[in-house]
């Protein structure tokens, strides 16, 4: 199944960059304005959509994107992830608090992003599954570290409780979290996570 992903930014050759690193994994649709987002969600089935907070003509405030967050929480059940160049840990718990998925610091790398998308693909396909006994997560998280720290805790809370599903087996956590089994081990070796002795 393959899941459509909606970039809203008005920095065309981001969206570009973005386009062509996506575009093999996902169904990419593409606005830069207000209007052309609103469209695009009324007439389409948005699984993710990756929002820029400021977008013309009120680039340096929250004012664009907040709306178009509002018209997707009303409108979809997309996972959204906002990309800004702006850190603001109050706006982000606002967001959060809103129902956004993820919060996202620019620049971003492609990697980062690719990540962020796998963690919002993984929840959307257990979503789809939840009757069929698969795992379903919660997180305690907090914003008291700074966004990074909560991403960080958010990750090694997921990877610790697909692990526990699985107990412990790498190629099915990795396929679970829709991840290779190398990004396993890293994430193991990043959050110094080991095989709880039997």
């Amino acid at each position: 199944m393959s899941l459509s992903l909606l970039l809203i930014d008005d920095d065309e050759a981001l969206i570009n960059q973005f386009t062509f690193a996506l575009e093999k994994d996902y169904k990419i649709l593409q606005a830069k304005t207000l209007e052309g987002s609103f469209k695009l969600i009324q007439e389409n089935s948005i699984d993710i959509a990756l929002v820029d907070l400021g977008l013309p003509p009120y680039e340096n405030s929250y004012r664009q994107g907040k709306l178009i967050i509002s018209e997707l929480l009303e409108s979809t059940q997309a996972k959204i992830i906002v990309l800004t160049g702006q850190e603001s840990r109050e706006y982000a718990q606002e967001l959060i608090g809103m129902g956004v998925f993820d919060y996202l610091l620019k620049p971003i790398s492609i990697p980062t992003l690719i990540t962020a998308l796998q963690r919002a693909t993984f929840f959307i396909e257990n979503e789809i599954k939840k009757d069929s006994n698969t795992l379903e997560l919660t997180f305690d998280v907090t914003l008291e570290d700074g966004l990074k720290g909560s991403s960080d805790e958010a990750q090694k809370q997921m990877l610790l409780k697909v692990l526990k599903q699985t107990g412990f087996n790498i190629n099915q956590t990795a396929k679970i979290l829709g991840a290779s089994r190398e990004n396993i081990y890293y994430f193991l070796k990043k959050f110094n996570l080991q095989r709880p002795d039997v």
